[in-house]
């Protein structure tokens, strides 16, 4: 074990403003790893909009860096809202950025991304790729397609983390590898339940949904469910956290079915999310693909019950003695007879906020969760030595046969 400091390039195409699971992870992961004494620097494309008054207040309040490159676009891929940052240069300023870094870990791998790119183009001791994405079977063929340009940078990588058994086992059967699985965390500190003294706001109960307003997240489920509600003469409020291509559609769509006056379009409210949760009455979650939870584990943190569409990631998070309701994916009726019921059990929603709260902060909370990364950085600097660099690959190279790394060692 080194024991020193450690210069740690933390790269992603998704970091604050952008909401989601993994600007969350880089946030909490680059934040806790600050708070153990090494170096953060976090490396992903350039937004427009207020994306360097957020990059200077991560600095002045959490203590890493973010530098930014070329320019990051919105693109479609596996039914969701990713990125891809480009621009001339882009290589070359990679490079600079990921000079003199003792770890570079890559998140969201396997897209032609940043991350990838970093996989090609870090000289690090340590370099490890963090996968947070289930894949349909149409994404896996493409991955199959496109599997030996994207093995080759993959291999350079000395260990593979995926979040969850499904994100493993997407990336592993294509592209083999040494895996570890480490879970998401969540902030516990700041996404805690009411306090003494504290109450819900007044009125109707809360339907809190959060995500990026986009198919998967089916959003538009959650709205002809809160339209059956209303026709079983159940008043309720749905509070929506997020933004992106859909809005307009389930806007309109939530006027058509007289839900006007009963939902909130709040936008992506970085800052209150944690207070929004703890107000809730009730969390919901209609996705129909997730690798993973990480709303989940905030709803839990913060004492609020959990309804939720039945995907293979979510069953990641709910299991094992913490409490939730699955429903069938797509199926409005189903959500609704859940949330009805859920709303008449004032017991059970205490019972469900006790348990949720007390087995989230034993398994998920990020001080244990970053304490688990920062040992394998170590392991693997252990394994290699801290003096290994490797050359630097071009991002486009055929990679030398029986060498796993293709040769890049130095």
């Amino acid at each position: 074990m080194s024991g020193r400091p450690l210069r740690i390039a933390m790269v992603t195409e998704f970091a604050y403003p952008v909401l989601g699971g993994v600007p969350e992870h880089v946030h909490n992961l680059s934040r806790e790893l600050v708070a153990m004494g090494h170096d953060v620097t976090v490396v992903t494309g350039r937004l427009g909009g207020n994306a360097l008054e957020v990059d200077r207040e991560a600095e002045r309040a959490f203590g890493y860096r973010t530098v930014r490159l070329g320019r990051s676009l919105p693109m479609i891929s596996n039914g969701s809202i990713a990125r891809w940052s480009f621009g001339i240069g882009l290589k070359a300023r990679l490079t600079a950025a990921l000079r003199d870094m003792d770890v570079v870990h890559a998140q969201a791998l396997a897209a032609p991304t940043l991350p990838l790119f970093a996989c090609r183009t870090s000289a690090a001791p340590v370099t490890v790729g963090t996968f947070h994405t289930y894949l349909g079977d149409g994404y896996r063929r493409i991955y199959e397609t496109t599997s030996p340009y994207v093995a080759n940078a993959l291999g350079r990588l000395d260990r593979m983390i995926g979040v969850s058994m499904p994100a493993r086992e997407t990336f592993e059967e294509l592209f083999g590898g040494r895996w570890t699985i480490i879970p998401n965390g969540v902030d516990t500190a700041a996404f805690r339940p009411l306090r003494a003294g504290e109450r819900r706001p007044a009125g109707p109960p809360r339907l809190l949904f959060v995500g990026r307003l986009e198919p998967r997240n089916a959003l538009d489920t959650l709205l002809d469910a809160a339209a059956i509600l209303r026709q079983e003469g159940r008043d309720a409020i749905v509070q929506v956290v997020g933004d992106g291509p859909a809005k307009r559609r389930w806007q309109r769509q939530a006027r058509e079915l007289g839900l006007g006056d009963s939902v909130e379009w709040l936008g992506p409210r970085l800052g209150d999310r944690p207070r929004l949760y703890r107000e809730a009455t009730i969390f919901c979650a209609p996705c129909v693909l997730a690798s993973f939870g990480v709303i989940l584990l905030e709803a839990l943190a913060t004492g609020t019950p959990i309804v939720c569409a039945d995907n293979v990631g979510f069953r990641q998070v709910l299991r094992d003695g913490i409490p939730g309701r699955f429903v069938t994916p797509r199926d409005p009726a189903a959500l609704a007879a859940a949330l009805g019921d859920l709303l008449d059990r004032e017991r059970l929603r205490e019972e469900w906020s006790l348990r949720g709260r007390t087995l989230c902060e034993e398994r998920y909370g990020w001080p244990a969760v970053a304490g688990t990364i920062a040992a394998l950085y170590e392991e693997v600097l252990e394994e290699n030595g801290p003096g290994r660099r490797r050359l630097v690959r071009p991002w486009y190279g055929r990679r030398r046969a029986g060498h796993p790394h293709g040769g890049d060692r130095a």
